[in-house]
Parts: structure tokens; sequence; C-alpha cells
């Protein structure tokens, strides 16, 4: 029979080797997060490819800016979901500038809403443009001053907590490629909407409009 000091070191051995085992399933499991993350950004800065303007993938760059954004939402406790047409078309833009967009929104939508919020945001084709929206159940965005949110150093957070440039360059980005911007906002639900024409601009390809200088 097993005397109890050798059964003792039996269960001793299990543990070390039991919480051994554990240790490296959460090592491999962080490492793997860690390599999604890594990968996330490198996409969503398009670090491999500065090429210019190209047919890019909107999905995945929504996809890549709220990997990038998830530490922010997890603090919050938000929660974000994302809806994307399967058939949606590629459009036409320098993605780097384009997953700009997604951050300035969906970055801002997180700092509207309350502890514990909700933002929503999808992405459908309607007729020849590509329509991304980001909506919130933040307190919503004043009548009276809707106007002037595109405008540039305009912001209603607190001093030190804005630059009030993220729309302005978000809306002058847009328009590089033929895109608009505009917004609708109540007590409870605010909503973003982008949309981007599908195929590549013929006249004036996509570069500056007429006037437009790059974003500071």
């Amino acid at each position: 029979a097993m005397s109890e000091e050798t059964l003792g070191a039996a269960l001793r051995w299990l543990a070390t080797g039991c919480a051994t085992y554990s240790l490296a399933v959460d090592i491999r499991h962080a490492a793997n997060r860690i390599h999604e993350l890594v990968g996330a950004v490198k996409r969503f800065t398009y670090m491999d490819n500065l090429a210019g303007p190209e047919f890019v993938d909107v999905a995945q760059g929504l996809r890549d800016t709220v990997r990038v954004l998830a530490s922010k939402a997890k603090a919050k406790g938000a929660a974000v979901t994302l809806d994307v047409a399967t058939d949606l078309p590629p459009v036409y833009a320098t993605g780097g500038e384009l997953n700009q967009v997604w951050l300035n929104l969906i970055d801002n939508a997180l700092d509207a809403i309350p502890e514990a919020g909700r933002i929503d945001i999808s992405a459908r084709r309607e007729l020849d443009r590509v329509v991304v929206r980001v909506v919130d159940d933040g307190p919503g965005i004043p009548p009276e001053i809707q106007p002037q949110i595109f405008d540039p150093f305009f912001t209603t957070k607190p001093p030190g907590q804005g630059t009030g440039l993220g729309l302005d360059i978000t809306r002058r980005l847009l328009r590089r490629y033929h895109g608009e911007i505009a917004v609708q906002s109540r007590p409870g639900l605010t909503e973003f909407r982008v949309s981007l024409v599908v195929e590549r601009p013929v006249a004036g390809g996509a570069g500056h409009p007429r006037g437009e200088s790059d974003p500071a």
C-alpha cells in the first residue's frame, strides 16, 4: 500500500504538473493574441503597402480597427458589434487613410457612450456605393452644434482631451475619394454614415479635390 508521505508527494507532483500545463496554455493563448494584434496593426497601418490608392477591402479594415480599439472598448465595458454584408465590394482608396476614418469614428463613439454602452457598426452596398454606419447609444449631439462638428478645432470634449481635428480630417480624407459623411443624432442614438463610391473615380482620379490640402 502507498504510504501517506508517498501519496502526498505524488499529489504535489500532479498539482505542479497541472499548474505548469495551465501556465503553458495561458502563455500560448497570450502569444496568439499578441500575434493577432500585431497582424491587425500591420494591416491597419498598411505597413507592407505604401503604394497609394488601390482597391481596398472595407470589411477587413473595419475588423482591424475594431481589433486595434478592443482594449479601450473592454476597459469601458462597451459592446461593439460589426455586421458586414458578405457581398461587400472593394472601394478605391488609400487603405491607411480609410482606416484612419474608421478609427476616428469608432474612437469618438467610445468616448461618447456611457459605461457598458453599445456601438453598432455595419457596412452594406447601396446602389453604386458602399455605406458604413457607426451607431452609438451615447447622449447625442445637441442640434444647435451639429452643423459645427466638422469644423476644424471644434470639440465637445473637455480641455486637453480632444484637438477638434478628428472629424475635419475624416471629412477631408473622404473627399479625396469622392466619399461623403453625414450625421443624425438624438439622445441615446448617434449615427455617422459614410458612403464611398464602388468604382474608381474617372474624372480627376482619386487625388485631392480642388482647394483641399493634406490633413494636419
